[in-house]
This record gives structure tokens, C-alpha cells and sequence, in this order.
């Protein structure tokens, strides 16, 4: 028999897995004590305490016998990237709830085909009773095949540990998800003045600025850019450029414009490289929620409406604008730093787009431009 593997939890209710073909299996060992001693999930129990994710989300898999917490601790720790782990940890948890009140009395690594096919039907519907980000309200199609992603990696993971016989999400069907993206973009128009607004904020509040610009020039990912480091920035080849990890792992590096640089300067003065770009005041790490009101004071001295505006409103913009300004597509995807340029041609949705659609000109053939 295969040696057991402990790990820094155990709890007195576990019960050793065994594999389909009666062997005694190795639990996997992660090597922490909770899944918020992950780097890059620590939990976030208070508003403003440092933590990087919900403490609810790190409790819900803390939660789970030691067999099943070690498998998915192991599997979240296994993610590349920061932004990976975030995604799965979100994705399970959320998974985790809607078991516990759909499913009471079912394990983790009891799930079957036919119950994820009744959590497909219940988010995309907005009937399941957990497991939602509003009761009631459906998951976008794209966001319950990011889910259904997540829990076929775990199952994959926990099938190639020797915990499971089969992988129950692989034959469930996911949702057609639209070629359109759904998160509006602002105007080009809107877009200037933000930029013009950060510059106006920068004496004040210099890390804002600075952002703001890189956020809708540069449309970097607001989790790729709270992990920047003084030591991102560099000089290659006679431009200034930021290296970063990509959604995926993957190292790029993105040219800075002139504009954009002479907003980070005030950022690198007299500071060590392996110091966060962004702090607050305080000395506190910017965090997505930073970067809204980044945005939102930018706006506010540009007087562009902030009526939601999110770092992935500017992300869109910068894609939206920059397609719509006949940049190529292969140019914009590597922008965004896409796998795929079907994912950058959601996008493709501009101004210029809708004002030559055929809607307009059936109106203006039929009525008179009614």
C-alpha cells in the first residue's frame, strides 16, 4: 500500500481515501495550516485590513474534511499565478455553498455529472438557492463556464492524485457563451479626460495618477497591477517598460508612453525594488477597490460621470478604442495579453461599429432616419 502523506491539518473525522482499485491513497500536502497561508490569499476579514480575498471564501474550504481540504489546498497552491488562485478559490467556494444548501450530506468528492448539471441549470437561471452574487439574479453564461472550468481543473487535479475514479465535469455541457463582451466601454472622448483628470490629481495624490494612466493606456489588469513592484518598472532597449505575470503565469513586459512614465516617476524615487508600486498613505497595498477610487477621483476633476466606473471599464475602453481606431487585432490581443484573439474580438463592439449598423440604415430607408 501506498504510504499515507500527512499534512499540517488533521482533523479526527477524516477518513483515508482509497482508490478505485482498493489501494490505500497519498493525501496531497500543500505543507500550510489554512488555504489563507497561500501567497495571495490571505483573508480578508476586515475592510481595509490587508487581507487579499474573502475570509468567508477561505473558511468555506477550511471547512472541508482533511482528504478534501488537502486536495483542494494542494490544487489551489499548484496555480501559477496569483490571479489563478484567486479565480479557483472564488469559483469553489462558491461551489462549496451551493453543495452545503442544495446538497446537504454530499462531499466534495461525491459530486457527480447530474449534480453539476443541476448547479449549471441553478446559477444560469438564478434559481439555486446559493452560490449566486445577487439571490436571484443568473450568472452571466461566461462566468458559469469559468465555474464549471474551475471545478473540472479541481476534479482533474484530484483524479490525477488518485482521489477519484472519473472527472464528473468533463461530460457536462457548458453554456454558449456570446462573442460580445458585456462590460460597457466609455468614449474615446471620456477616456482623454480621465487621462487629463490624472494628471490633474497627480501632485495630490501621485500613486492615483499613476494608475489611472496605466490602467486606460496601458489597459493592464487590475490584479496584474496591484502586484507590481518598484522593481517592475525598467529601462529595455531605450524604452520604459513594466515587467509583470500575466493572467496564466506567463511574464510579459509592456511598453510605457512618455505620459505614462512621467506619472511613475514620482513612484520610483527613493524607493527599493521589491517595494509595492502602489500604496496608500498609509503604506497599505492599493487593492482593486483602490484602484475604482483611483479612478473615480480622476474622473471626478475631469468631470467624467464615475457611475460605475471599474478598472475593467477602462480595460474595455482602451480594447474597444483601439480596435475601433483600426488597430489590428493581433496588436490589441497582445495588449490585453489574451490566449486567444476570439477573446479580444469581444471587444469589437465600438462606436464606430453601432454607428454604421444596418439598424439605422433600415430606419432611415424605412422612415426617414426615424
Amino acid at each position: 500500500m501506498t504510504e499515507i502523506i500527512p499534512t499540517a491539518v488533521h482533523r479526527p473525522t477524516d477518513v483515508v481515501p482509497v482508490d478505485p482499485f482498493g489501494t490505500t491513497v497519498a493525501i496531497p500536502a500543500p505543507m500550510v495550516a489554512t488555504v489563507g497561508d497561500i501567497a495571495g490569499l490571505s483573508p480578508r476579514r476586515a475592510r481595509g485590513d490587508g487581507g487579499e480575498v474573502p475570509g468567508a471564501d477561505v473558511d468555506a474550504v477550511d471547512a472541508l474534511p482533511h482528504a478534501e481540504w488537502s486536495a483542494v489546498a494542494a490544487w489551489l497552491k499548484a496555480g501559477k499565478a496569483v490571479t489563478t488562485r484567486r479565480a479557483r478559490l472564488a469559483d469553489v467556494a462558491a461551489f462549496l455553498r451551493w453543495l452545503e444548501a442544495e446538497l446537504p450530506g454530499v462531499g466534495l468528492m461525491a459530486v457527480t455529472e447530474d449534480h453539476l448539471t443541476h448547479y449549471r441549470d441553478g446559477i444560469g437561471t438564478g434559481s439555486a438557492r446559493a452560490g449566486l452574487a445577487r439571490p436571484g439574479v443568473a450568472l452571466a453564461p461566461a462566468t458559469v463556464a469559468r465555474r464549471l472550468s474551475s471545478l473540472s481543473s479541481l476534479f482533474g487535479y484530484a483524479l490525477r492524485r488518485r482521489l477519484l475514479a472519473v472527472n464528473p465535469a468533463d461530460p457536462v455541457e457548458r453554456p454558449e457563451v456570446s462573442t460580445v463582451g458585456t462590460t460597457p466601454a466609455r468614449t474615446v472622448e471620456e477616456a482623454t479626460a480621465l487621462v487629463d483628470g490624472a494628471e490633474t490629481i497627480a501632485a495630490a495624490y501621485p500613486a492615483d495618477a499613476a494608475a489611472v494612466a496605466l490602467l486606460s493606456v496601458c489597459a493592464v489588469r487590475v490584479g496584474e497591477l496591484v502586484a507590481l513592484t518598484v522593481g517592475s518598472v525598467a529601462a529595455d532597449a531605450g524604452h520604459t517598460v513594466i515587467l509583470f505575470r500575466r493572467k496564466g503565469g506567463k511574464v510579459d513586459r509592456l511598453p510605457v508612453p512618455p505620459r505614462v512614465r512621467a506619472l511613475l516617476q514620482p513612484l520610483l524615487d527613493d524607493r527599493s525594488p521589491g517595494e509595492s508600486l502602489f500604496v496608500r498613505e498609509d503604506g497599505r497595498p492599493f487593492d482593486r477597490w483602490r484602484m475604482t477610487t483611483a479612478l473615480r477621483r480622476a474622473a471626478t476633476a475631469a468631470g467624467v460621470d464615475h457611475t460605475k466606473l471599474t478598472p475593467h471599464t477602462a480595460r474595455a475602453t482602451a480594447a474597444t478604442a483601439a480596435l475601433d481606431a483600426g488597430v489590428p487585432l493581433a496588436d490589441v490581443q497582445e495588449l490585453l495579453g489574451h490566449a486567444s484573439p476570439v477573446t479580444t474580438q469581444r471587444y469589437n463592439r465600438g462606436r464606430r461599429k453601432l454607428d454604421s449598423h444596418a439598424a439605422y440604415r433600415m430606419a432611415s430607408i424605412l422612415g426617414g432616419g426615424a
